[in-house]
């Protein structure tokens, strides 16, 4: 069995949170034939990484390091070793420590697969069975599998001997690619045997998110223009506060956080791609203050607009020197 010896680690913010879009939903393009991935990524602490969800599975290994894993809005303290599960209907985000140290780095370790990678024609539905720590994932389900079990570092022994097999260019590699994710998902499913979630919890939370759905496609649409909080409510239906309260439970964030996150992610993409004044960019992505859109910003991002272009600049001219 190949094992990757030396691991690349790439920017986890820099790569996801420019592909979230207004309902928070990052899509991955995954090979067709073969729809899973492994991403070695690492943490900047200095940033506050978006609230999203994706269309896929994840299994996520906490490789180095420590940081809380926020699952809607409840929040699970992680340490090296550990592992963590989320189906697709879970909202999530992780909150690196604040160090100094190099030698405090935060690197995961993230499986992505969709359903499907698993599931077989003609096996009488028992392919489900490897889904079930995903599909009963309610309000009480324990995320996060603990290294003691010694399980998490057996998952992250599949997970390597997958990404040592992608792309998958062959039937033999995607047969091992097939073979090394069920080794793993079953480990997963004898750990949760003995735990009795809801059947319907994946479906009802996917109900939820589908109540806010007019609500993201007003933001993708408008988030230039003005919205309170009563706009908000009244495009989804809700009073005030029964919407307070849903939106929080179904993301995580207040609507006030989660559209300042959005805004902010929209800036990042103008400030990385065309030459608009500061001023410009703050009334295109909806901050009729530019001194309110410089506090959301360094609040989310720790540097200011300003700085966060330099920087960009900067690490472009160095990219081009190397190459």
């Amino acid at each position: 069995m190949q094992i990757v010896k030396r691991i690349t680690w790439e920017d986890a913010y820099d790569i996801v949170v420019p592909q979230i879009n207004a309902e928070g939903l990052l899509t991955w393009d995954f090979d067709s034939s073969l729809p899973v991935q492994v991403r070695f990524y690492t943490y900047d602490r200095r940033r506050d990484y978006r609230l999203c969800r994706h269309d896929y599975f994840e299994i996520f290994y906490l490789h180095s390091g420590e940081l809380l894993f926020q699952v809607a809005d409840k929040t699970y303290p992680m340490k090296k070793g550990d592992l963590i599960l989320l189906n697709s209907a879970q909202y999530h985000t992780v909150h690196p420590p604040e160090r100094k140290s190099r030698h405090h780095a935060v690197h995961g370790v993230l499986l992505y697969f969709m359903p499907e990678a698993v599931r077989g024609a003609g096996s009488a539905g028992e392919d489900m069975e490897y889904l079930i720590p995903f599909l009963h994932q309610d309000a009480g389900f324990p995320h996060v599998v603990p290294a003691e079990t010694r399980l998490p570092l057996a998952v992250f022994e599949l997970m390597q001997m997958i990404a040592a097999e992608l792309p998958s260019r062959t039937a033999r590699a995607r047969l091992s690619v097939k073979t090394y994710l069920k080794m793993a998902l079953i480990r997963l499913a004898n750990h949760y045997a003995s735990y009795r979630g809801s059947e319907d919890s994946f479906q009802r939370k996917q109900k939820l998110i589908e109540r806010l759905r007019p609500l993201f496609q007003y933001l993708d649409e408008r988030y230039s223009e003005p919205i309170t909080l009563d706009d908000a409510a009244r495009i989804v239906g809700m009073s005030k506060s029964h919407f307070i309260h849903f939106m929080k439970q179904v993301t995580g964030l207040s609507f006030v956080s989660y559209l300042n996150q959005f805004r902010v992610a929209r800036a990042q993409t103008l400030l990385a791609t065309t030459d608009q004044s500061i001023a410009e960019i703050s009334q295109e992505v909806g901050f009729c203050d530019q001194s309110y859109f410089g506090h959301v910003f360094r609040k989310l991002l720790k540097m200011s607009p300003r700085e966060y272009r330099v920087q960009l600049e900067v690490n472009a001219s160095s990219f081009y020197k190397k190459n």
